[in-house]
């Protein structure tokens, strides 16, 4: 008789509650190296999130980038022959349909491959995916996490601050009142160091953000004692996933009389884990976008340009220097038109791998000098609009060569490795 499939959940949650029996999870052995970072996937550079998040965390490995096979191919790289993939799931509004004609014809590419288009659904559905870590890809650059302008206590300090979090120091305890609506800590001198203060500081603020005005989590209950074990769950995922983001240390201690009730709520439970993930993961998305607010305001204030006339193009609006541009590189501040919308150099990163954003979309992503987009925005740069209508490239044509690249992308769609 054959055993019955588990949920991915069931499996995840199963080897969570072994790896908190056996004092090896996650939370018992973090890893607080400095090069330490939150999963991303190697193509788009969007971070994993909520359950996803954690299931590539659980794998422990010390490269946080990601990808299928498909993706590993496109970036210059390839999946070591043997690797094992990791399974995730997510919901999506959205399938891609192979596309027919009127009369029901396959509709072809130019390489005879069937075109697909994306199809809105009524329902959004369960899809599978099948990821490797860079330590599973061949030729690939030791990863090295790019330091941040400011320390972590900075950036930590920076957050509370625009949290606007009424903040106590002094005595012994930690906590958050919930009836003052106050985070209750000792001073910083207590404390080992600055990021360990911070650190728990944060700790406070996650569950600062469960208040009725904030994300609006139930701290009380008629089984309190269930209550606070579900909340620390959900705080210490939070603060765990800080901890790589900000560069904080992560430590469970007064928090490890709660591994047993974790696992045993588990075992009772199996879809708490993924659940106390994806409100975990609203936590740290409440918590950093105080810095995001930071970001965003230095970005404006730096965008405030005066006007030097048309003759000067975007680049100048944008604060370019034009005479000192290079051919080769983008430039920070260009903005630059192609295919129909115009894309922003926020920043240029080390590597040759620059921050951009679709202003049309305003969609923010990175992208390598070894990208096809990269030649085709400096190509784009370095020619005037004349230059450009005489080689023949209508704005549909140039569409039309988007549309082929998104398609080459949905292919692997079709494609999960197993």
């Amino acid at each position: 008789m054959s055993t019955p499939f588990k949920p991915l959940s069931e499996q995840i949650t199963g080897k969570m509650i072994a790896d908190l029996k056996a004092g090896t999870s996650i939370f018992q052995r973090p890893n607080n190296s400095l090069n330490s970072a939150l999963p991303f996937n190697i193509e788009s550079g969007h971070r994993y999130a909520g359950p996803s998040a954690l299931i590539l965390l659980m794998q422990k490995r010390d490269d946080p980038r990601w990808g299928t096979s498909n993706q590993a191919n496109r970036n210059h790289t390839a999946v070591v022959k043997g690797a094992t993939g990791t399974l995730i799931q997510f919901m999506s509004n959205y399938e891609y349909q192979k596309m027919v004609d009127g009369e029901g014809q396959p509709v072809l590419k130019e390489n005879g491959k069937q075109r697909t288009e994306r199809i809105k659904l009524d329902e959004p559905k369960q899809v599978d995916a099948w990821l490797f870590n860079g330590e599973q890809m061949r030729k690939l650059e030791k990863w090295e996490k790019e330091p941040n302008i400011l320390l972590p206590a900075e950036r930590a300090q920076a957050i509370l601050d625009n949290s606007k979090a009424v903040i106590e120091n002094g005595g012994e305890d930690m906590f958050y009142d919930r009836q003052l609506d106050a985070i209750i800590i000792p001073d910083m001198e207590q404390f080992a160091s600055p990021e360990q203060y911070y650190a728990e500081a944060l700790h406070q603020l996650a569950h600062w953000t469960a208040a009725e005005n904030r994300l609006n989590r139930p701290l009380v209950g008629e089984a309190g004692e269930f209550v606070m074990i579900r909340e620390e769950l959900r705080t210490n995922l939070a603060s765990l996933l800080l901890s790589k983001e900000l560069n904080l240390p992560y430590e469970l201690n007064y928090h490890e009389g709660f591994v047993s009730s974790w696992a045993q709520i588990l075992k009772d439970e199996p879809s708490e884990l993924f659940k106390a993930a994806s409100d975990a993961q609203k936590i740290v998305d409440h918590i950093l976008g105080f810095e995001q607010q930071i970001e965003e305001k230095l970005e404006a204030d730096q965008n405030v340009q005066t006007e030097h006339g048309n003759e000067t193009g975007k680049a100048a609006e944008s604060g370019v220097d034009t005479t000192k541009i290079d051919p080769t590189k983008l430039t920070e501040g260009e903005v630059i038109p192609h295919n129909g919308t115009e894309f922003k150099v926020i920043k240029a990163q080390k590597n040759n791998v620059y921050q951009m954003q679709d202003l049309g979309s305003e969609r923010k992503f990175k992208m390598s000098s070894k990208d096809a987009l990269f030649g085709e925005l400096l190509d784009a740069r370095n020619n005037s609009q004349e230059v450009s209508l005489d080689r023949g490239t209508s704005a549909e044509e140039a569409a039309y060569h988007e549309i082929e690249a998104v398609e080459q992308f949905l292919d692997e769609q079709y494609q999960i490795e197993r």
